[in-house]
């Protein structure tokens, strides 16, 4: 399959990568999303605990701790389902079955009561299309948001080379709005 091929060769080229360009690049993306997404009107926004080479969060995760904010983070569930719980000062967390951390409670949000999602990806095709790790917890968690009268903003942090000048999403994968990297911003 392509996406395989695809995913195959963004994850060796994630772990190719030095170590510097790695620290400077989170920098410069947090920096680039905080004067972007204007937080001030957030009330609700997923986060994601980084995995492999994702981008951190830790500058965004400060800032809206300094207003406030409801942040919440996935959570698989047994049942190959994703649902949002809320990150807590006092959440206890855990490593879920594939080494991300999540916190532990039932403090469920749904899709149509976020602002704003930011969600990793393993790379983006020419129409905003997410190529993910290939389990599908994203696309089957917000597969109906399209149809929400107010929607939130899908935001997607990562590297140019991740990015793809073709298309090769299909038609379930979860459509970014806006994708900001070390040296661009792609709007959708």
């Amino acid at each position: 399959m392509v996406k395989n091929k695809i995913r195959k060769s963004l994850l060796e080229q994630g772990h190719a990568l030095p170590e510097e360009f790695i620290s400077n690049s989170n920098k410069t993306i947090q920096v680039v999303a905080l004067e972007t997404l204007d937080i001030s009107h957030i009330k609700n926004v997923l986060l994601y605990s980084p995995f492999r080479r994702e981008v951190r969060l830790d500058r965004i995760l400060k800032e809206l701790n300094k207003t406030s904010k409801n942040i919440y983070l996935p959570k698989i569930l047994p049942d190959r389902n994703m649902r949002f719980n809320l990150l807590e000062e006092t959440s206890c967390m855990k490593k879920n079955k594939y080494g991300i951390s999540e916190a532990v409670n039932e403090n469920y949000l749904n899709a149509s009561e976020f602002d704003v999602m930011i969600i990793p990806f393993v790379g983006v095709d020419a129409n905003g299309l997410r190529l993910g790790y290939g389990s599908g917890y994203f696309d089957r968690a917000l597969e109906n948001i399209e149809d929400l009268t107010k929607r939130p903003l899908l935001v997607g942090l990562g590297y140019e080379y991740q990015v793809a000048d073709e298309a090769y999403g299909e038609e379930h994968d979860l459509k970014y709005d806006i994708v900001i990297t070390e040296t661009d911003i792609h709007i959708y």
